[in-house]
């Protein structure tokens, strides 16, 4: 009976694993600092050799530096787009 149950949950197990997987994906492109800047750096290159326009480069710019600024306030514990003087009254 245990080995009827096995293959029955066999494609659920397999479907489980892909989401899995692409949950760490998406969680590695919005929290880390890493990977987003090297994202930056192969935009501004993609510019640079006139791959894109400065219009494209702007706005994915504009896109990968907030996806940081969140990431970089992440690690450091605080809330994404928050003010420094936010900070400093709520630790008083």
């Amino acid at each position: 009976m245990l080995l009827v149950d096995d293959l029955l949950a066999l494609p659920f197990k397999g479907l489980f694993g892909i989401f899995q997987k692409i949950s760490e994906m998406a969680d590695r492109e919005f929290t880390d600092v890493a990977y987003i800047q090297e994202k930056l750096l192969e935009l501004q290159l993609l510019y640079e050799m006139d791959e894109i326009n400065e219009e494209e480069y702007d706005r994915q710019a504009a896109v990968w530096e907030a996806r940081l600024n969140a990431a970089m306030a992440a690690e450091a514990g605080e809330e994404p787009g928050e003010e420094p003087w936010v900070r400093e009254s709520r630790a008083a």
